[in-house]
C-alpha cells in the first residue's frame, strides 16, 4: 500500500513538472512520426505478411466461386487403327438355310413342291459355275477376324454447377475469413514493434545528443581548468602532476565524445535502414528526451495482437472441423452437356466369320444432348472422412492450448512490464536527486579548488561525479520511456491510431 501511494504521488509530481502524455495517446514530434510511417512502408514484415492475407483472400474467392457454373468445351481428332483376331463359338441362327439346302436335294422335292423343282438344279448350275469361276457362296466360320481403321473427330461441351456443397464451401470459406482476421492481428504486431523499434532508435539519438551537452559542458570546465592550472603552475601554486592529472581527464573525456560519434553514426545508419532512406537524411533530428508517464492502471491484454491472433485461429479451426463433418453429407450438381462425334474416310475388312470389305464415308452421331441433376454421397469412409475428423478436432484443442498459453504469457508479461515501469520512475527521482547533488558538489569543489582547500584530484573526482550523474539520469528516463513503451505494448496499444 506504502509503495502504491508512493508510485501515485511520483505521476502527480510527474505530470506536473514533465511532458505527460495519456497512456491511450502518444504525443510525438512530426519528425518522428514521419519515420515512423516511413518504416512501416518499408518494413519487409509487414509487406510478407499483406502477402499472406492476399494469398488467403485469393483462396478464400475461389471456395466461394465454387458455386458459379464451370463451362468445359472439349475436342480431339483421331486417326484409329485396329487389328481383329477372336475365336468365335458355336454359331446359330443359319440353320434354317443348311436345312432347306438339305430339303431341295430330297428325291422327294420335285414331287411334294412341282413348282420349284427347277430351283434345285438352277442352284447346283450356279455352285459348279462359280465354282468354275474360283468362287464360293460365303461361309461362316468360327472366327473373328479383320481390321478397323478410319477417322475422328469428337467436339463436347459441358457444364457443371453445384447445388449443394453439405455445407463445406460455407465452413471453408468461414474458416479462411478467420485466417486473414489472424493475419490482420499479425500485421498489427508487426507494425507496433516497428513503432517500437523507431521510437527506440530516435530516444536513443535523443540520449545521445543529451549526453553530447553533458559532455560539451564538461570540456569546456576542463578547459577552464586548465587555464587555471597553468596560471597557477607559473605563480607555483600548482605542480606539473597536477597538469597531468587535467590531461588525463580531459583525455578520458575526449574517449567518452568518440564513443558518441561512434554510436551516433550507428544510429544513422539504423534509421537509414529502417526507413530505406539515406542516413544522410537524418544528420538534423532534433530530438527531446522527456518523461512519459502512465496513467493507465488497467491489465486488460485482450486487445494484445497475439491473442486476438490466437483467437482467430481457433475460430478458423472450429470451421475446419464443421467442414469435415459435413464430410458425409450428400453433394449435388446440375450438369449438362452436348457432344458430336462424326467418323470419315473408314474401312472395315472382315475375313471371318464372314469375308467382307466395307467402306465408310462418313458416319455422325449427334449432336446428343443432356441434362440433369447428380448426387454423391460418401455413405462409408472410414479411410478418409472420419480421419480428417479426428485430425481437425484434435487441432482445434491445440489452438487453444497455444491461445491459454499465450494468455497466461501475456498476462505475466503484463504485470513484469507495469512493476518495472513503477520501478523505472522511481529510479528516475532518484538519479534525479542524485544529479542535483552532485551539481552542488561540484560548485564547492570549484570554490574550494580555488582556495587552496582541496587538491586537483578532489577537483577532478567531482567532474567526473557531475558527468556520471547526469548521463545516468538521461539513462534513467530513457529507461522509462522505455519501460512506458512495453506497458503499451503489453496492452496492446502502441498502434499508429494512438500516435498523435
Amino acid at each position: 500500500m506504502k509503495q502504491q501511494l508512493i508510485f501515485l504521488i511520483l505521476t502527480i509530481f510527474l505530470s506536473l513538472h514533465f511532458g505527460v502524455i495519456s497512456a491511450q495517446t502518444i504525443s510525438i514530434a512530426p519528425e518522428l512520426k514521419d519515420i515512423i510511417s516511413l518504416s512501416i512502408a518499408k518494413d519487409r514484415k509487414i509487406a510478407d505478411n499483406d502477402l499472406d492475407k492476399q494469398i488467403t483472400q485469393v483462396r478464400l474467392k475461389a471456395v466461394r466461386a465454387s458455386y458459379i457454373p464451370k463451362v468445359e468445351l472439349g475436342g480431339k481428332y483421331l486417326f484409329a487403327y485396329s487389328k481383329i483376331d477372336s475365336k468365335i463359338g458355336d454359331v446359330t441362327g443359319f440353320e434354317s438355310f443348311s436345312k432347306l439346302q438339305q430339303l431341295m436335294q430330297n428325291p422327294a422335292f420335285p414331287t411334294l413342291f412341282p413348282n420349284l423343282a427347277g430351283i434345285a438344279s438352277e442352284l447346283t448350275k450356279l455352285e459348279e459355275l462359280m465354282a468354275a469361276q474360283g468362287m464360293s457362296f460365303p461361309t461362316i466360320g468360327d472366327n473373328l477376324a479383320g481390321e478397323l481403321y478410319g477417322n475422328y473427330v469428337g467436339i463436347d461441351a459441358s457444364t457443371k454447377m453445384l447445388l449443394y456443397s453439405g455445407g463445406q464451401v460455407p465452413n471453408l470459406a468461414k474458416a479462411l475469413d478467420r485466417q486473414s482476421a489472424a493475419q490482420d492481428a499479425l500485421s498489427d504486431k508487426c507494425v507496433s514493434d516497428v513503432i517500437n523499434d523507431v521510437i527506440t532508435a530516435y530516444d536513443q539519438f535523443a540520449l545521445l545528443k543529451q549526453s553530447k551537452i553533458v559532455l560539451d559542458k564538461s570540456a569546456n570546465r576542463l578547459a577552464e581548468e586548465k587555464r587555471y592550472a597553468s596560471l597557477a603552475l607559473k605563480n607555483g601554486l600548482a605542480t606539473s602532476f597536477d597538469t597531468l592529472k587535467i590531461a588525463v581527464a580531459d583525455a578520458n573525456l575526449q574517449a567518452k565524445i568518440a564513443d558518441y560519434e561512434s554510436k551516433r553514426t550507428l544510429l544513422l545508419h539504423k534509421l537509414s535502414q529502417l526507413t530505406g532512406k539515406p542516413a544522410a537524411n537524418f544528420e538534423n533530428l532534433n530530438p527531446a528526451l522527456e518523461l512519459i508517464v502512465y496513467a493507465d492502471t488497467s491489465t486488460d491484454i485482450s486487445n494484445r495482437a497475439e491473442l486476438r491472433a490466437l483467437t482467430a485461429k481457433v475460430d478458423a479451426q472450429k470451421f475446419m472441423l464443421k467442414a469435415e463433418k459435413s464430410h458425409s453429407l450428400p453433394k449435388v450438381q446440375a450438369l449438362a452437356s452436348v457432344r458430336y462425334d462424326h467418323i470419315f474416310k473408314a474401312d472395315n475388312n472382315f475375313s471371318s466369320p464372314i469375308p467382307m470389305d466395307m467402306k465408310i464415308d462418313y458416319l455422325s452421331l449427334g449432336p446428343t444432348v443432356m441434362a440433369g441433376v447428380g448426387f454423391k454421397w460418401e455413405v462409408f469412409d472410414r479411410s478418409g472422412g472420419s480421419a480428417k475428423v479426428r485430425q481437425a478436432a484434435l487441432e482445434v484443442k491445440k489452438a487453444e492450448n497455444s491461445r491459454e498459453q499465450a494468455r497466461e504469457l501475456l498476462q505475466l508479461n503484463q504485470t513484469k512490464v507495469f512493476n518495472e515501469y513503477q520501478a523505472a520512475g522511481t529510479q528516475v527521482s532518484y538519479k534525479d536527486k542524485q544529479r542535483f547533488a552532485a551539481r552542488r558538489a561540484l560548485e564547492l569543489a570549484q570554490k574550494s579548488y580555488k582556495e587552496g582547500v582541496i587538491n586537483i584530484t578532489e577537483r577532478l573526482a567531482s567532474e567526473t561525479d557531475v558527468q556520471n550523474a547526469e548521463l545516468e539520469y538521461l539513462q534513467s528516463v530513457f529507461a522509462q520511456r522505455q519501460a512506458t513503451l512495453e506497458c503499451l505494448k503489453a496492452t496492446g496499444r502502441l498502434t499508429p491510431a494512438n500516435i498523435k
